[in-house]
């Protein structure tokens, strides 16, 4: 075990792979969505409504209605003005003149025949003296006129018109009918009876008056895309770097191996080297299994596993000097490779593996390229458990890895590998436990999982198991 995983172990610091897997789908899910959000036309409208219903004019516009009010307003003075000249005494006796029947018999008699002969005789007769009219011969016309202008003047309608016109209430009258008074007086009556004055008393009187605005509207559709759970998401990362790795890297290859069967699309069940020779798989020497065609790899219940089992199998085996040989195997095995469609140059390399070794088997998961020297292993498990790269010399293989020899059987683990042009840099549960910085491959590499038989097992047939594998790359980089 490497020390750094023996410390990782003894103080619990191998984080819960669960834990890892559901914040990771988490984040991913939450990222989705931000991202989905940002795009939309409801952060779009929400955008413009914040800056609407955050400035200075809406927030003026909206204290100013939510404090306007029927009390101290213009309409409620000068309703206050009427009232007050409404109880003015003078205007008071000025209304009860104005309405009342003596008004309307003075004014009658004013415009009367009566009157305009009462004035014709009163010309004629005031040409002459008092004296002279009464000692005037009573025959002549002259004297008619006057007499007529006297029994006209003694009349009821023009003895009511004379005291009338001399009283204090025509005199409150005459007085007050040009009066500023009564011109404010009139004037309030027309504009408080009119229908805009009652609308606005109403509108001032009314305590949801806001609430009946156009920027209510907006202000409420404002408030209910705030409650909305995908803004609520992407205000909660908006300013954060919590989406950092998803914006910098790609994922450029995904098997969750949730169909039921192999995606023959992403991968082939030979070899890059046996599908490039024989076109069919074949084992190396000191192998004892020979892989078969995908009959040794299944899908269920969202895994793959790659199984070994004991049986009579034929296969080829490379043999020197002789070249590939067909041989009968005691055991068979199976292989997955993206030699057929994916290559990657640099990237970030995680798969979910059940950890459960086995001392007479390898189960690998690796990168290999056009040769197949280096092997850059995310994970081997069995005769040694390792990570690191294996490359083969003129003594044989030279492997530069580290042991984890100390992780739990049967317990599933993220392998994870970081590959940039500098170094390679190997994960469990995202703690780091080993770094190359040496002869770091750079050209391109295909994925690989196979298990190999080295001795005679005893516990078969044994399952290699994988839950996901993906490949990410930097964006817009190939």
């Amino acid at each position: 075990m490497s020390f750094k995983l023996f410390i990782a172990s003894t103080f619990g610091l191998i984080k819960s792979t669960a834990k890892l897997e559901t914040a990771h789908e988490a984040l991913l899910a939450d990222y989705q969505t931000f991202c989905e959000f940002e795009k939309s036309a409801e952060l779009k409208e929400y955008n413009e409504l914040e800056m609407l219903v955050k400035s200075p004019t809406f927030l003026q516009k909206k204290r100013e209605i939510q404090h306007l009010g029927f009390k101290g307003s213009k309409e409620a003075a000068e309703l206050a003005e009427l009232k007050k000249l409404s109880h003015n005494s003078r205007l008071q006796k000025f209304y009860t003149t104005l309405n009342s029947d003596e008004l309307k018999r003075f004014d009658r008699i004013s415009g009367s025949e009566t009157m305009k002969k009462y004035k014709e005789l009163k010309t004629g007769v005031e040409k002459h003296s008092l004296d002279a009219l009464k000692n005037m011969d009573k025959q002549s016309k002259e004297y008619a006129l006057y007499s007529e202008f006297e029994k006209l003047k003694d009349s009821d309608d023009l003895t009511f018109f004379r005291d009338f016109r001399k009283s204090a209430a025509f005199k409150n009258y005459e007085l007050m009918l040009d009066s500023t008074e009564h011109k404010r007086h009139e004037e309030l009556k027309k504009i408080t009876e009119s229908d805009k004055f009652k609308a606005r008393v109403a509108y001032l009187e009314d305590t949801h008056k806001w609430e009946k605005t156009e920027e209510h509207a907006r202000e409420s559709r404002f408030a209910e895309l705030k409650k909305l759970p995908q803004l609520v998401n992407y205000q909660k990362y908006h300013n954060s770097n919590a989406f950092d790795f998803f914006k910098k890297w790609d994922l450029v290859f995904e098997d969750r191996f949730s169909s039921g069967k192999l995606d023959h699309e992403s991968w082939m069940t030979q070899s890059h080297w046996a599908s490039k020779t024989l076109g069919r798989n074949f084992s190396q020497v000191g192998d004892l299994h020979a892989f078969t065609e995908g009959r040794n790899v299944s899908v269920e219940f969202n895994t793959m596993k790659i199984e070994v089992r004991k049986e009579k199998t034929h296969g080829m085996q490379w043999q020197i000097p002789f070249g590939f040989v067909e041989q009968e195997f005691d055991y068979s095995s199976g292989m997955v490779s993206t030699a057929g469609v994916e290559w990657w140059k640099h990237g970030i390399l995680e798969a979910k593996v059940k950890y459960e070794p086995s001392h007479h088997l390898v189960d690998a998961i690796y990168l290999l390229g056009e040769e197949t020297s280096p092997q850059i292993n995310l994970v081997e498990m069995g005769v040694k458990n390792r990570m690191g790269m294996l490359t083969k010399t003129a003594d044989g293989v030279h492997a530069e890895s580290e042991s984890i020899s100390g992780l739990k059987a049967g317990e599933f683990y993220i392998f994870r590998l970081e590959w940039n042009a500098h170094s390679l840099v190997w994960k469990i549960n995202g703690r780091e436990i080993f770094t190359l910085a040496n002869n770091v491959p750079a050209f391109k590499m295909h994925l690989n999982m196979a298990s190999i038989v080295v001795s005679e097992p005893t516990d078969l047939p044994h399952r290699f198991e994988i839950d996901w594998v993906r490949f990410y790359q930097h964006k817009h980089k190939a």
